[in-house]
C-alpha cells in the first residue's frame, strides 16, 4: 500500500513521551491478571510481531468498516468488500512519527460501526453492527497475540442500526442506540463482561413509524426527519449519573438516569433545538460545565452552558420526569445555547447538490466530534467539503469557543477520527478513499494539524479506536 511520512517541525516535537526513541527501551513485562476465556499473553517490549516492532508508546488501531453497503441506511462509495479486504481492520501506528502499518483485516460484521473496549473484563472488546432489514448484534471479541480478532459472543441489540454504546456508572450496564428506529436498549454485563439479551428497550414515541410503515432507506434519504434518529448516548462527566440520547430526526437531545435494579432509563428531561439541524453527536468539556453539540444537517457547532438540576444527582434515579425545555427560550435550561458556529468556510455554507440517487441535499454534513484530552481543542469533521476543524476551548471565557482553522482531511469523507491517547496525534478514516491518515497536532500552541502519513487500501472506514501498546499486555490473550 501507499504511505507517505514526513517528520513534525521542530517546534511542533512530541512531548518526552513520544519522542523519537534514540537507544532501545529497556525491556518491560506488564503485568498479568486473569480473567475471562484464554491464558493472558505476556507482552515485553520492544515486542515484534512479523518484522513489526511495537514500543509502548505506540498504538493498536481497531478500524471498524462496511462490508455490507446494502443493508445501511446511508450509501457509502463502493469499495472492495471482497472476503479479506473488509471488516474490523488493525493497525500498527507508531509513538514516534505517526506512521501507520496494516496489521490483519478480519472477516467480522456485517457492517461494523462502533467499537469499544470492556470497562470490566480489558482482554474484551464490543463492537455493534448496522443494518435496518434486522436488529443489530454487540459482537464480543479477544484479541490474539498475532493481532487477529476472535468472535467470543452475539447477542441482539434490541434494533436496527446500532450505532453507539455507552455504560452506566458503575459499568453494571451497556447502552446500546439504534439509529433506524429510535431505540436504546439496555444490557447487562455478565461477570466476564459479556452482554446479555436486551432487558428492556426504549423507544421514542414517533418511531413506531419504522414498525408501522417499513420506510425504505430511499425515503430515508429524501427525509432525513421524517421519523426520529437516536445518534449516540453521551454521559455528562461531572457525576457520571446522567446519560444524554441526542435525536437527529426530532431536533431533540433526551437526558437520562439509569434504574440499575431495574435494569431500564427513567427519562429526567429534554431540550428542543432549532429546527433543522440534525444533531448527530454531542461531547462535554472535562472541567467547564460546557457541551458542544456537531448538528450534521446544516453543519454547525453549537455550544452550550450546562445546568443539571440538583435533583437529577442522587444516588439514586429517582421518578421519571417530563421536564421539556428549549435550548433558546428556556432560562438556566439543561442545555442552554450560547454559541453556534459553522463548521465550513462562508464560501460554502448553504451549498447543495443533487446526490447520485437523485435527492436534492446540502453538499456537505458534519460528521465527528471528538474533544481533545487536554480540554483546549476540539475537531469535527465534515464529509463532503472534506476537511477537518479545530476549535479552541477559551478557559477564560467559560467554554465558549473559536475556530481555529479548516485543513483538508486527507482524503474522501472523514466519518470518523480520534486522538492518539496523548493527545499528539489525530488518527482519520476517510471512509469514501479507503484510506486512514495521521495528523501531529501542536496542542500546546497553535491547534494546527499536520499530515503525516497515510494508509490506503483500509477499505469503507467509518470507525476509529486506538489502544496504546502499553495496554497489550492486558489485551492480548492465548487460546
Amino acid at each position: 500500500s501507499a504511505r507517505r511520512l514526513r517528520t513534525l517541525p521542530s517546534s511542533r516535537r512530541l512531548p518526552p513521551t513520544t519522542a523519537l526513541y534514540k537507544t532501545p527501551l529497556p525491556l518491560q513485562t506488564l503485568p498479568r491478571t486473569n480473567m475471562g476465556r484464554g491464558a493472558q499473553c505476556t507482552t515485553q517490549f520492544p515486542y515484534q510481531h512479523m518484522g513489526e516492532v511495537f514500543h509502548p508508546d505506540d498504538s493498536i488501531v481497531l478500524v471498524g468498516a462496511y462490508d455490507h453497503p446494502e443493508l445501511l441506511a446511508h450509501t457509502p462509495a463502493p469499495g472492495d468488500c471482497a472476503l479479506g479486504k473488509s471488516g474490523v481492520h488493525v493497525v500498527h501506528m507508531s509513538g514516534a512519527t505517526g506512521k501507520l502499518t496494516h496489521l490483519t483485516t478480519n472477516a467480522i460484521g456485517p457492517n461494523v460501526a462502533f467499537i469499544v473496549r470492556c470497562p470490566t473484563n480489558p482482554h474484551l472488546l464490543y463492537a455493534s453492527t448496522e443494518r435496518i432489514d434486522d436488529e443489530g448484534e454487540i459482537i464480543t471479541l479477544r484479541m490474539t497475540p498475532d493481532f487477529r480478532l476472535v468472535e467470543e459472543s452475539r447477542v441482539k441489540a434490541g434494533g436496527r442500526s446500532t450505532c453507539y454504546l455507552n455504560f452506566n456508572r458503575d459499568r453494571t450496564w451497556m447502552m446500546a442506540v439504534n439509529y433506524w428506529d429510535a431505540k436504546v436498549s439496555m444490557m447487562k454485563l455478565g461477570v466476564d463482561g459479556r452482554p446479555a439479551s436486551p432487558n428492556s428497550v426504549l423507544m421514542q414515541p414517533a418511531a413506531s413509524y419504522v414498525d408501522e410503515t417499513k420506510p425504505t432507506r430511499e425515503e430515508h434519504w429524501k427525509f432525513r426527519q421524517r421519523w426520529p434518529h437516536s445518534h449516540c448516548c453521551v454521559t455528562e462527566p461531572y457525576s457520571g449519573r446522567v446519560h444524554f440520547v441526542v435525536d437527529l430526526g426530532l431536533d431533540r437531545v433526551f437526558a437520562y438516569r439509569v434504574d440499575a435494579k431495574e435494569g431500564s432509563l427513567v427519562l429526567k428531561g429534554s431540550v428542543q433545538l432549532p429546527r433543522g439541524k440534525g444533531p448527530r453527536h454531542l461531547a462535554f468539556h472535562p472541567v467547564h460545565r460546557t457541551a458542544y453539540l456537531v448538528n450534521e444537517l446544516d453543519s454547525t457547532v453549537s455550544c452550550f452552558k450546562v445546568n443539571l438540576p440538583a435533583s437529577w444527582l442522587g444516588a439514586g434515579c429517582g421518578v421519571a420526569e417530563v421536564r421539556e425545555e428549549d435550548c433558546l427560550e428556556t432560562p438556566g435550561a439543561v442545555l442552554e445555547l450560547v454559541q453556534c458556529l459553522s463548521s465550513l468556510p462562508e464560501c460554502e455554507q448553504g451549498k447543495t447538490t443533487i446526490s447520485p440517487q437523485g435527492i436534492w441535499k446540502a453538499a456537505s454534513h458534519s460528521s465527528e466530534i471528538r474533544m481533545h484530552p487536554s480540554g483546549k481543542w476540539f475537531v469535527v469533521g465534515n464529509r463532503g467539503h472534506d476537511s477537518l476543524v479545530v476549535y479552541g476551548v477559551d478557559h477564560e471565557n467559560h467554554g465558549q469557543i473559536r475556530l481555529v482553522e479548516i485543513t483538508p482531511s486527507g482524503g474522501l469523507c472523514p466519518r470518523n477520527f480520534n486522538w492518539s491517547e496523548n493527545g499528539a496525534y489525530l488518527i482519520v478514516g476517510n471512509q469514501n478513499s479507503s484510506s486512514v491518515c495521521t495528523f501531529g497536532f501542536d496542542f500546546a500552541e497553535t491547534g494546527h494539524l499536520s499530515m503525516l502519513h497515510e494508509e490506503k487500501n483500509i477499505t469503507s472506514p467509518n470507525y476509529i479506536y486506538p489502544i496504546s501498546c502499553s495496554a497489550l499486555g492486558q489485551l492480548i490473550t492465548t487460546e
